[in-house]
């Protein structure tokens, strides 16, 4: 199934949500590329979680080339992960310094560790 860009802003989006720590599991931010919505729900064992959107942008060309057919889901437990990720992509500096300013409102593991 090939998604549509948003329409929108006739583009696809990238959208990032947060979900926080619990008993079973470390704290993730989730990037969700081709987003057809500013929210997802998450399975989980005792209830399923709705998240809203934390920040959004368009795909980058190489992003767009490998994931253009389907929603696609990834999962970061640091920033640093999430940064490494995003420089091979060719996310402009700019926008990653944009989305690595929410590390002090979304802990991840990196900083609980300190």
């Amino acid at each position: 199934m090939m998604l549509s860009p948003n329409p929108r802003t006739r583009i696809a989006l990238v959208r990032y949500f947060y979900l926080p720590a619990n008993k079973e599991r470390q704290a993730e931010v989730i990037e969700v590329l081709n987003s057809c919505s500013d929210m997802v729900t998450v399975p989980m064992r005792e209830e399923d979680v709705e998240l809203q959107a934390f920040s959004e942008r368009a795909l980058t060309e190489r992003e767009a080339s490998i994931y253009s057919r389907s929603e696609t889901w990834k999962l970061f437990s640091s920033w640093e992960e999430l940064r490494q990720d995003h420089l091979k992509f060719g996310l402009p500096e700019e926008q990653l310094q944009q989305l690595l300013n929410f590390r002090d409102r979304f802990e991840l593991h990196e900083e609980l560790a300190a």
